[in-house]
C-alpha cells in the first residue's frame, strides 16, 4: 500500500439553466503530500457557447507543480464520471499562481492567475458535512482506499476575467436523506494505492 495523494479536491459542475447540459466542469486539487511534493492543480473546462464565455472559455490544466498536476490528472480526474470524456490527458499543464481563502463551514474561494487571465471559483451555502470512506474502491484499473470529508454546496460560481459562467448548481437528496450537489468541497482527502508493492 502506498499513499499517493493527500489534500483537498473540491469539484463543481454547472448546468445550463433548465436543462441537463453541462456548461462548466472543474476539478481543483490542493496537494499537501505526494511523491512530487505539494502544489495546486485546476482542471477546468467550459463550453464556449453554453457558458456565455465565448473565446474566454478555458479548457486547461493550471498548476504550480506540473508533475503533481500530471499525477492527479492521470490517476484520478481523467477517470471521474463527467470528466473522462473531456480529454485532459492530452493537455499540457500551464504554469499559474494560486490564492485561496475559506471558512470551510460556509464558503471556499480559489483564484488562479496564469499571467494572461484570472479564473475564480467560489463555493458557498454548504449544506452538509459527510465523512466518506471507500475501501477497495476501483478507479482507473487501480484499487484504492479513499477517505475524505465531502461538503455539498447549494451555490457555486466560476468567473473568467471577471465574467461569470451562466450556469446553475444541481442539488439532490440521496436515498439516505443526505443532500448531494454537483458542486462540493472535499477536505482531508487521502488516496491509498492498494495495488502498490
Amino acid at each position: 500500500m502506498t499513499v499517493v495523494f493527500s489534500g483537498e479536491n473540491p469539484g463543481l459542475t454547472l448546468f445550463k439553466p433548465g436543462t441537463d447540459d453541462r456548461v462548466a466542469a472543474v476539478s481543483y486539487w490542493r496537494c499537501v503530500y505526494s511523491e512530487h511534493g505539494e502544489g495546486n492543480a485546476m482542471l477546468i473546462w467550459a463550453d464556449p457557447d453554453g457558458s456565455g464565455l465565448g473565446e474566454l472559455a478555458p479548457h486547461a490544466i493550471y498548476t504550480d507543480n506540473p508533475a503533481m498536476a500530471k499525477l492527479v490528472t492521470e490517476r484520478f480526474t481523467r477517470h471521474f464520471g463527467g470528466f473522462n470524456e473531456l480529454g485532459f490527458e492530452d493537455i499540457e499543464p500551464t504554469h499559474a499562481r494560486f490564492f485561496q481563502e475559506s471558512d470551510s463551514r460556509w464558503y471556499h474561494r480559489v483564484v488562479c492567475n496564469d499571467g494572461s487571465g484570472v479564473v475564480e471559483l467560489v463555493w458557498w451555502d454548504v449544506a452538509d458535512y459527510q465523512q466518506v470512506l471507500r475501501q477497495d474502491y476501483e478507479l482507473g484499473g487501480t484499487h484504492w482506499d479513499l477517505m475524505t470529508v465531502i461538503c455539498p454546496c447549494n451555490e457555486a460560481t466560476v468567473m473568467v476575467n471577471n465574467q461569470a459562467v451562466t450556469g446553475e448548481v444541481r442539488t439532490s437528496t440521496g436515498d439516505d436523506g443526505k443532500p448531494g450537489s454537483s458542486c462540493f468541497l472535499a477536505f482531508s482527502e487521502t488516496w491509498i494505492d492498494l495495488d502498490a508493492q
